[in-house]
């Protein structure tokens, strides 16, 4: 004799599945999100071995385009797909040096920079793993006697927010907007090296 599973056997099963679904979708993003931010975290980190690195072999750290300022890392590519200057201004006229240039792109792995690399008009901006553009500055705006590097992280907003409509400008931005000053815990899921 066949059984013949009820309506209420059936709808327990459904719910189980569903249950379980949403466990490893939770899992799944969480690892995912970790990952990028394992990655975004990397790229700060080779940026500055790059930027040390060419400082001690060089003599010099590139400047922002105004003390404290942050700015795009803007590259040129030549059509074989390899870095032809780069900048770390919005001063177009403020390129680094050839010899500093292969230097810098030896150190950080150009070939794996290309991946985070953005079309933008006639130039190419350094994106983090979300797709949000990463930003420089020379002197530091937080680090006073080095360089700061910043990418906003997941939800793509600078700092805490109040809430949804709260917009901070990164350039006005307080060490405040990051971290609480009583215990130095991150208020957001901004990446950076200050």
């Amino acid at each position: 004799m066949k059984k013949r599973f009820t309506l209420t056997e059936i709808l327990v099963v459904v719910f189980l599945i569903g249950v379980l679904s949403a466990i490893g979708f939770g899992m799944y993003s969480y690892a995912m999100n970790s990952a990028k931010e394992s990655s975004t975290r990397s790229l700060l980190t080779r940026l500055g071995a790059g930027l040390e690195t060419c400082n001690t072999k060089l003599g010099y750290i590139p400047l922002g385009k105004d003390k404290n300022v942050f700015n795009e890392i803007r590259f040129e590519l030549n059509t074989d797909g390899t870095v032809k200057s780069l900048t770390f201004t919005e001063d177009s006229n403020k390129k680094v040096s050839d010899e500093y240039l292969k230097e810098f792109i030896k150190t950080i792995d150009g070939e794996n920079l290309k991946k985070s690399l953005q079309k933008e008009s006639d130039y190419y901006v350094l994106i983090d793993s979300w797709g949000n553009k990463v930003y420089y500055a020379y002197p530091g705006k937080f680090n006073r006697i080095s360089f700061d590097f910043y990418s906003p992280g997941a939800d793509g907003r600078i700092g805490k927010g109040k809430d949804e409509f709260t917009a901070i400008k990164l350039n006005s931005a307080t060490l405040g907007d990051f971290k609480d000053d009583s215990t130095n815990e991150l208020l957001s899921d901004d990446i950076f090296n200050f």
